[in-house]
């Protein structure tokens, strides 16, 4: 089996090309865009957004891609323990917010609290820099549980971007879906009234198996039916 054909229902797709620290223009750059230029010309058919994870150097040249093939983009900041790159994602996200009008959103930092990269105090600090300098809405991407842990987190972004990845937690495929939207509700019920957006969500295709969780392509058409 294979995973079900995909339709433009995806509202967003998360897009990753190369380490955000291994970001440089120089030799190979412009093959390196010229496949995100054919990746997009796939994606078009079945999402209108993209979401990154780095704004510096190659990565500030993505957005106009994206424009060409009419998708907007959730921009990312890529902030942890290196103070010296985290300034220079940030101020390259501004950037790249403030100059591409197909830039819809602000997420800074990748589960940084999980990786214990940086302190919750120290990732606020960023987050309220972000909104001071962009007129989009900005927020962090952190799994479901850890904006449950740290509630504060939420009066300091403007939606809350979680991380629901049922595979990483051992969950059956035929349950993912499931177990999606229960941790869903959860965060409802913690922050009424606030937006949610999940922000990451899927199922490898490949690779080894976690708990009740196997890695497949049968298991991520199984996944993604729900």
């Amino acid at each position: 089996a294979l995973p079900p054909d995909l339709d433009s229902s995806i509202e967003s797709v998360s897009y990753n090309f190369v380490p955000p620290k291994e970001q440089k223009i120089g030799p190979g750059s412009e093959k390196i865009l010229q496949r995100v230029d054919r990746d997009f010309g796939k994606l078009d058919d079945i999402t209108r957004s993209v979401r990154l994870y780095a704004s510096s150097g190659i990565f500030s040249e993505v957005p106009k891609i994206a424009a060409e093939h009419g998708l907007s983009v959730s921009a990312g900041a890529w902030v942890g323990k290196d103070p010296n790159f985290s300034r220079q994602e940030l101020d390259a996200a501004v950037k790249l917010v403030n100059t591409n009008p197909n830039v819809r959103d602000l997420i800074v930092g990748n589960e940084t609290i999980l990786r214990k990269e940086l302190t919750v105090d120290e990732l606020i600090k960023y987050l309220r820099e972000a909104r001071r300098r962009v007129r989009v809405p900005v927020s962090t991407g952190e799994t479901w549980d850890i904006w449950l842990k740290y509630p504060q987190l939420a009066s300091e972004v403007d939606f809350i971007a979680a991380h629901i990845l049922p595979y990483w937690e051992g969950i059956p495929a035929d349950q993912a879906v499931k177990y999606a939207f229960e941790r869903y509700q959860d965060l409802r019920k913690a922050f009424p009234g606030k937006r949610i957006v999940i922000a990451e969500f899927g199922w490898p295709s490949r690779g080894y198996n976690n708990k009740a969780a196997y890695a497949g392509p049968t298991q991520q058409a199984s996944a993604l039916r729900g």
